[in-house]
């Protein structure tokens, strides 16, 4: 209920440890309540928030250790996997411990559906774009054929944009020198075009620097149904996609794949 202040957790009724440590969700009638399916995730969300641990990005895999009746199982992983805006790389890496619990047709043809979506993108050419750098000289996706791409589709505007700054700015470092490019791809404004120039050159922004034409109603937003920045966009040597939504650079999970690629 909403209040100034909570009980501490020692202070806490004792039952809510038993509904920690208890066998539970072990009846399927619970999905003819309405709100049965919240109250399997409020329950999970309420035990991650309250374990003293820092909450993971995925936790499903941890949570259905906890629910001993299988449909309940399978209903609770298809909302989760439904909901949790998993890049590629994340499922995949999830995927194995899951879906042996997904046993329903729904959920079958759910994750068909879902994983159609998810690639539909994947290994198709990547938009050949040309835009101008801080300089005023155009540059083409097409230049850096024969490298990897990591693109940064960002504005100045943007406050989790800026967040991610400080963490391109380390992966750039990190991986100078080998066969990979970083792009930052501004969605400014054209009005803003001197603000953006500002900004780079204050910020001492490394990596290769562009501002797009139109904003969001430039060819490259417009290709890649971008909305909502920050936006990362990931191709292979031949100007393939790898992934059209990638990771974060202040995912560590981005280094592991940026490893692999370039190890292969």
């Amino acid at each position: 209920m909403p209040r100034s202040a909570f009980p501490d957790k020692d202070d806490r009724p004792a039952v809510i440890k038993t509904w920690q440590t208890d066998k539970k969700f072990t009846d399927a009638d619970l999905l003819k309540l309405q709100n049965g399916l919240s109250l399997m995730s409020n329950y999970f969300f309420y035990v991650t928030m309250n374990s003293g641990d820092a909450p993971k990005r995925l936790d499903l895999a941890e949570a259905i250790t906890h629910i001993t009746e299988p449909a309940l199982k399978d209903v609770y992983l298809r909302d989760g996997v439904a909901t949790s805006r998993m890049k590629i790389e994340e499922y995949e890496k999830i995927a194995p411990s899951i879906k042996p619990y997904m046993i329903s047709d729904a959920s079958k043809t759910f994750l068909i559906e879902y994983e159609k979506v998810l690639h539909k993108n994947v290994g198709q050419k990547g938009l050949e774009f040309t835009y101008n750098d801080i300089n005023d000289k155009p540059v083409s996706f097409s230049d850096f054929k024969g490298k990897f791409v990591y693109i940064d589709l960002w504005a100045t505007w943007c406050g989790p944009c800026k967040a991610e700054i400080p963490h391109m700015k380390k992966i750039e470092e990190d991986y100078h020198g080998k066969n990979i490019v970083f792009v930052s791809l501004s969605l400014d404004k054209p009005k803003d075009a001197q603000k953006w120039k500002d900004f780079v050159t204050k910020e001492q922004l490394k990596g290769i620097q562009l501002m797009a034409d139109k904003d969001f109603g430039s060819d490259v937003a417009k290709n890649y149904d971008v909305n909502a920045i920050p936006r990362f966009l990931l191709f292979d040597t031949k100007g393939n996609i790898i992934n059209a939504d990638a990771l974060r650079p202040s995912n560590p999970e981005l280094r592991v794949q940026l490893d692999k690629l370039l190890k292969g």
